[in-house]
């Protein structure tokens, strides 16, 4: 009668058969103790080191699985093939070394398709291990892996691994393992790792020995790399010289990219690489692909190889490793490889290599940031200081400053600061974008310096007339091109940016840069949200932000005005506009009424209802200086923008 795998009892097992005696006898099998068994693991260990007992417990549960699958092959009348893969399971649970329960599977005996999930409950080799050793780095139910991949592998009549994920071994709560046929796994297992079919413990040591010396070799070469690369530090050569030294020891093309993607450096035969490439085609990979190369983004994995990319229509397999400094990505290195085939020393090369890169960088970070922060504080001194002594201005003439040429001083102001570290952290981002495009500049034109120095929340910068001619910009145009460019780095950049007058020379440029700091607090609360702002634009009204507090101006503004401004807007009356040109004409009435397309009834209309409405009396000379100055508040701080005043000049004098 045929049977499944599910009704099979120990009393089937242990069977008198009267030709060849019991089932133990009849198949040459023993049982043996879980303490024994712990023991025998015990010294397994020590004598070998955990990898290669692992290896030789890996490959004796394969050989015990096999056996096993091929004495109930003949044992049982299976009711088919699938019945007799899941005996596996049956001998797990009877022999007591673990209790097998799966979760998911799916056996297609005809096709040779395997891919099942489930765990091992109260795996005895888990138990015995933590007897004796602390928890380890990854599971330990090796036998238990072997056991069942020789069992199916045998029964399926094709190659089956099956790997623990979480193991009681490792501090997990459940012993969790998958198995599946081996091209299932792909590049996830390596088929070098899941040879079982070796069954001499000698030829596992001759193994080790053999990986000794492989060890010795590539820990000789690691050394002479790790020596090359310091004295590349130490003699201060830069990153040509760190990638030409790795593109050496391994004999294959090199690329370091700066956390922009953009190659720095380069070495060998590269073919088409280009980590740029790779990111903007991500939208195009599948969703495991573009988690591998997140995963590098991301900081959550060291090394990694691109394997997939070949099937992308890329023509290589890098391997990329980020180069951190102070725990953020500066840049990436990585090999290129026409092969996928990858050397046990490369990820070790290439993470040494990215620590010297790393220290490099932060050297070169080290000194950049001493240097500017000498040159900031002196023009902190420069800024903040009305009479400048003879001391400072002989410190700028020795960097190169001609202290005796025009300039501007421009102030950018970083809307996103705040106590929370990830916004600082994005401020401090958006402050190496703007500093660095201003070096851009600086380097760009010889002779012509700009001077910077940051604070937390802004930057302050001295900008010279003659740099701005030789770029043909204006200095407006050059504030809207560097806020154009940090928004295209950082979309969710907030600047506003404040541009001082022409300062003549070095000694007023005190004066230049509260005339930035005015500019910003206009822009502040400027209802038209414009972010470059120049304190020419402010007119007169300047003078009066020393006295007062610029919502102080706009309360005084808003006092006189304000009633008409929400008057015009609910009736589109244009009484604002009435007297903003009234006022430009001289209170021409016949002027004024022509450039608004009016009749001199319909002026007189507009300036009696402004007179009882409001009480507005444009007879009185005090009422018209209250008025003018609250329309000059309301000019500058964009309340009356230009869509508003625009109108056809008149020709004709009166």
């Amino acid at each position: 009668m045929a049977i499944k795998a599910n009704t099979i009892t120990l009393s089937d097992l242990f069977k008198e058969n009267p030709d060849k005696g019991n089932f133990l006898q009849s198949h040459r099998m023993f049982i043996s103790s879980a303490d024994a068994w712990g023991a025998l693991i015990k010294d397994l260990v020590l004598a070998l080191g955990i990898e290669r007992a692992k290896r030789f417990l890996l490959r004796y549960g394969f050989q015990c699985g096999r056996h096993e699958a091929l004495i109930l092959k003949d044992m049982f009348n299976w009711e088919n093939q699938k019945e007799w893969i899941m005996g596996g399971v049956t001998m797990h649970n009877l022999s007591g070394r673990s209790s097998s329960v799966p979760i998911k599977v799916h056996i297609d005996a005809d096709k040779k398709e395997l891919d099942v999930e489930g765990f091992w409950h109260d795996s005895y080799e888990a138990k015995q291990y933590l007897q004796h050793f602390p928890t380890h780095s990854e599971p330990v139910c090796y036998f238990l892996e072997g056991y069942a991949s020789g069992y199916c592998s045998t029964s399926l009549g094709k190659k089956v691994v099956f790997k623990e994920v979480g193991c009681i071994g490792k501090g997990d709560p459940h012993c969790h393992f998958i198995g599946k046929t081996l091209d299932l796994w792909g590049d996830d297992i390596s088929p070098e790792l899941v040879d079982y079919e070796r069954e001499d413990i000698g030829d596992e040591l001759d193994q080790a020995h053999k990986r000794i010396a492989r060890q010795r070799e590539i820990l000789k070469r690691m050394n002479l790399l790790s020596n090359q690369l310091t004295e590349i530090v130490l003699q201060g050569k830069g990153l040509d010289s760190i990638s030409q030294t790795l593109g050496r020891s391994l004999k294959c093309g090199i690329v370091i990219s700066n956390k922009d993607f953009e190659n720095l450096s380069e070495y060998g035969d590269i073919l088409d690489y280009s980590l740029k490439n790779i990111i903007e085609n991500k939208v195009h990979l599948h969703s495991s692909d573009q988690d591998k190369i997140n995963d590098i983004l991301q900081q959550r994995a060291t090394t990694i190889q691109l394997n997939f990319l070949k099937e992308q229509g890329f023509s290589y397999y890098p391997l990329i490793t980020p180069i951190i400094v102070q725990n953020r990505v500066y840049g990436y290195i990585s090999i290129i490889k026409n092969s996928k085939e990858r050397e046990e020393l490369e990820s070790s090369f290439s993470e040494r290599a990215a620590n010297i890169c790393a220290l490099h960088i932060l050297n070169e970070k080290t000194a950049i940031d001493t240097e500017q922060r000498m040159k900031g504080e002196l023009l902190d001194e420069v800024l903040l200081k009305p009479n400048l002594d003879a001391n400072i201005t002989k410190k700028l003439s020795l960097l190169g400053y001609k202290i005796n040429k025009p300039h501007y001083v421009f102030i950018f102001h970083l809307q996103n600061q705040s106590f929370d570290l990830q916004k600082d952290e994005f401020v401090n981002d958006e402050k190496e974008v703007i500093m660095n495009i201003l070096r851009k500049y600086s380097s760009s034109i010889v002779g012509e310096n700009i001077l910077i120095s940051h604070s937390f929340g802004q930057i302050q910068a001295l900008i010279s007339v003659d740099l701005l001619k030789a770029c043909h910009m204006s200095e407006e145009k050059l504030g809207t091109y560097i806020l154009k460019e940090v928004k295209q780095k950082l979309p969710s950049a907030q600047l506003r940016i404040g541009i001082s007058n022409i300062c003549p020379s070095i000694h007023r440029t005190h004066e230049g840069y509260k005339q930035a700091k005015k500019a910003l607090e206009i822009a502040q609360i400027n209802k038209q949200k414009q972010q470059v702002f120049l304190f020419s634009a402010i007119g007169h009204i300047s003078i009066l932000l020393d006295a007062r507090n610029p919502q102080e101006l706009e309360n005084y503004a808003d006092n006189i005005l304000g009633s008409i401004y929400d008057y015009d807007i609910q009736k589109s009356s244009e009484l604002l506009k009435t007297l903003y040109f009234y006022l430009n004409n001289e209170c021409n009435l016949h002027k004024t009424a022509r450039i608004l397309n009016l009749s001199i009834g319909g002026m007189r209309y507009r300036l009696a209802n402004l007179k009882d409405r409001f009480n507005i009396d444009m007879m009185d000379s005090s009422t018209r200086r209250e008025v003018q100055m609250a329309l000059d508040i309301y000019v500058a701080f964009g309340k009356l923008p230009d869509s508003l005043l625009e109108h056809e000049e008149d020709t004709i004098d009166y």
